[in-house]
């Protein structure tokens, strides 16, 4: 079986002005996207995968992002077998010193070994783990050594709304039958960094109640002061983990967040590839490690990720913001590991994510999402559909 195309198709929402209720630290978003890989093979298995677009403006990400799939990358690997997929991939890390990095044993990659490239690479990545678990009639669990577990509990991210509403919010998602709820917090909450979270944070924790878990997620936004005092005076209200105090740019300044607060910190949705990884646990930075099937290098990078914290006594726990495609992933990624006890479940109106594949995912009596176990992703895209129902918009 070769690899016989390979296409890149950004999805765009236009968001209904009803819709752009309530802002983040990157302002109100009139759209977004998911960016979709498909790879096709000569026996007539096709994989999807999916490229992580970024955050606030992600329309020029989406044009980026299938330049650099299906101009740079594809046509290296265009023929090759699809059931390599880690050999493919550091045919892509390492580029035209493939075989300089193989025979010394050691990376060498160029330019593209961060950032939109890394992102476009888990895309095809998703993809291949896709079409050879399809050959081979499994779910892509299987092939990464799992079932740890048929469902997992989900906690519902969101929590955008003003004090006002915050504790409204928070509680609707309860009513849907999560148990745990995570809110954002920091940048958006500016002038008044503290003091506006902390009021949002109380009505929240009045609205879910005692017995639900809540986690912060400052995106990043804050420095090391700020953070300090965010979660010393947040410990109160009984914080699961508190999430991106800092920037990753800042490993350093995390840690020192980290040993200040018995709060837990969690980071890396924003991080590329095992040697990100690497380095964050060399410095301590976090309890939680959140890698994102999307940005990290798709399930191969993962798969090294997952180890490096297992042996560092970490959990693991993906990033999950996107499509259908992306939760999909993630589910049989979370499936395949022992140190992930909970999955991200996004909430607010996407259809992008609650209308690309025919069954939205829910949640069941128990809080728990299921796990899909069909071959592949265990999902079915009907992409030609998709590109008409969500083209994308020009410039």
């Amino acid at each position: 079986m070769r690899i016989a195309e390979i296409r890149c198709v950004p999805l765009e929402w236009q968001i209904p002005k009803k819709l752009q209720k309530w802002p983040s630290d990157y302002g109100i978003k009139t759209e977004t996207h998911a960016i979709i890989v498909e790879v096709k093979t000569d026996e007539g298995i096709t994989g999807y995968g999916e490229v992580h677009p970024g955050y606030g403006y992600t329309r020029g990400a989406a044009h980026v992002a299938k330049a650099i799939v299906e101009k740079e990358l594809a046509p290296q690997i265009l023929g090759e077998d699809p059931t390599r997929p880690e050999v493919i991939w550091e045919k892509l890390y390492n580029g035209p010193r493939y075989d300089l990095a193989t025979t010394y044993g050691h990376s060498c990659p160029g330019m593209g070994r961060r950032g939109v490239t890394i992102c476009a690479m888990s895309g095809i990545d998703m993809a291949l783990w896709d079409v050879f678990a399809k050959s081979l009639g499994v779910p892509i669990y299987k092939l990464l050594g799992g079932e740890y577990r048929r469902k997992i509990p989900a906690y519902a991210s969101g929590g955008h709304a003003p004090a006002e509403h915050a504790g409204e919010e928070a509680a609707g998602y309860v009513s849907k039958g999560f148990r745990a709820v995570k809110m954002r917090v920091g940048g958006m909450d500016a002038p008044r960094v503290v003091e506006g979270a902390i009021d949002r944070i109380a009505a929240t924790r009045e609205g879910i109640g005692p017995d639900v878990g809540l986690m912060l997620d400052a995106h990043g936004s804050l420095n090391v002061s700020q953070a300090t005092q965010l979660v010393h005076a947040a410990e109160e209200y009984d914080i699961t983990w508190f999430e991106e105090p800092v920037p990753s740019d800042n490993w350093s300044g995390m840690a020192e967040v980290r040993d200040v607060t018995d709060v837990p910190i969690a980071t890396g949705e924003n991080d590329f590839t095992h040697f990100d990884f690497r380095d964050m646990i060399e410095r301590g930075a976090a309890d939680i490690l959140q890698p994102d099937l999307a940005v990290v290098g798709g399930f191969t990078a993962a798969r090294r990720v997952a180890v490096l914290t297992q042996a560092a006594n970490l959990q693991c726990i993906p990033h999950v913001w996107g499509s259908a495609i992306l939760f999909a992933a993630s589910l049989q990624w979370a499936a395949a590991l022992p140190n992930c006890p909970v999955f991200e479940f996004r909430q607010g109106s996407c259809p992008l994510f609650t209308e690309l594949l025919g069954e939205p995912f829910t949640v069941d009596e128990d809080g728990c999402v299921a796990i899909p176990d069909g071959p592949g992703l265990g999902v079915e895209l009907d992409l030609a559909e998709a590109e008409k129902r969500f083209p994308l918009s020009d410039g």
